[in-house]
């Protein structure tokens, strides 16, 4: 890389790190805002409180992202412009290409850090700004221990449910195994099931048997139909189903691919699924299409110009990204093209304005 080309990449950096950390600061203060009577009322403390906008932090990174490489390019670019210095750098011999190449390739980084955000940071990072949300300040009951592919949870007569697999509904859950204890903790009774479904205010046993042991025998029952309220209602389980938010790329394709083959359909999540691979590249399409407004020549406006078509571009792309997710829940269109609605969009729009830039100067 030349030096030219290092003081580009630089810059654009350098200028979108600190949106970054300006966006982060607003979003804070806004989020705060918001939630500060939750928190005077539950008489949560100071530490509680910044530990969890702590851990909320990589979860506001991944949203703040495209935008700050949108607006980020917008001023190093627009400054590089009225200040004549592309002008400048053209005299000297250099194609657009070789100009905006350095740009290209900090938008591209940018992309690479969000998604690694996305698959190793914020799923863990989330998952502890809701445990002190809910366990900690709301003092709600933990009942769920996560292990690779299942959950435990503590059920009612002294027993605890192991969980292969909770719907999206959260109405049915597959795959359980109930274990009910003596006080030394011996095994009293074991069943397994087939699923747990919510019906009639009730949660029961499907495709269930009883194991119960008797001396070096084990007795065998039925137990289908059977009532166990292992939560009081589907609602409950907030904090036993994990979010989108708090799975990584491959727990989500693995939740996925199991549901689907239990035969459940599962659009929110494939939606999801596909958007945690789109919204990062987003951070690409952002540079594209804002380096042909940033290079035009104009004399006046300055920051506050460039901001405010930042503010018009992220609002369209925003529009563009919820119109398909809406898209894609309502099952007018398959999941992938729904998440990539929007980048598919800013891709030709940023096409065709590299091609009038290329072709006007």
């Amino acid at each position: 890389m030349t030096l030219l080309s290092r003081y580009l990449f630089r810059e654009f950096l350098r200028t979108s790190l600190t949106i970054l950390a300006g966006i982060l600061v607003l979003f804070l203060c806004v989020t705060f805002l918001k939630e500060a009577d939750d928190f005077i009322r539950h008489k949560a403390s100071l530490s509680q409180i910044a530990r969890y906008y702590l851990y909320s932090i990589p979860g506001m990174i991944s949203q703040a992202l495209p935008f700050s490489a949108l607006i980020g390019t917008l001023l190093a670019l627009g400054a590089l412009s009225r200040h004549q210095e592309i002008t400048a750098m053209r005299a000297g011999g250099l194609s657009l290409f070789r100009i905006v190449l350095p740009v290209f390739l900090g938008g591209l980084l940018i992309a690479v850090l969000g998604f690694l955000n996305n698959e190793v940071v914020m799923p863990e990072y989330t998952a502890r700004a809701a445990f002190i949300r809910k366990v900690e300040v709301e003092k709600k009951q933990q009942r769920a221990v996560f292990q690779t592919h299942k959950l435990w949870l503590r059920g009612p007569d002294n027993s605890i449910a192991n969980i292969d697999l909770i719907t999206p509904d959260r109405t049915e859950m597959i795959g359980v195994n109930i274990y009910k204890l003596n006080e030394d903790f011996s095994v009293r009774e074991r069943i397994m099931a087939d699923r747990l479904v919510w019906d009639n205010d009730n949660w029961r046993l499907k495709g269930g048997l009883r194991f119960i042991p008797d001396g070096d025998a084990v007795k065998t029952r039925p137990a289908d139909n059977e009532i166990y309220n292992v939560v009081d209602k589907p609602a409950d389980m907030g904090m036993i189903v994990k979010s989108a938010a708090e799975m990584s790329f491959t727990e989500l394709w693995d939740y996925v691919r199991r549901l689907k083959s239990s035969g459940y359909k599962v659009v929110r999540y494939e939606v999801d699924l596909h958007g945690k691979l789109s919204y990062p590249l987003a951070s690409v399409l952002m540079v594209m299409i804002a380096t042909p407004f940033s290079l035009q020549r104009v004399r006046s406006g300055g920051a506050a110009r460039g901001i405010a078509m930042a503010v018009l571009i992220a609002a369209i792309y925003w529009a563009l990204m919820s119109f398909g997710r809406a898209l894609g829940l309502s099952g007018a269109l398959r999941p992938l093209p729904a998440a990539w609605l929007a980048n598919v969009a800013f891709a030709m729009l940023a096409g065709f304005a590299l091609y009038r830039m290329q072709k006007n100067m």
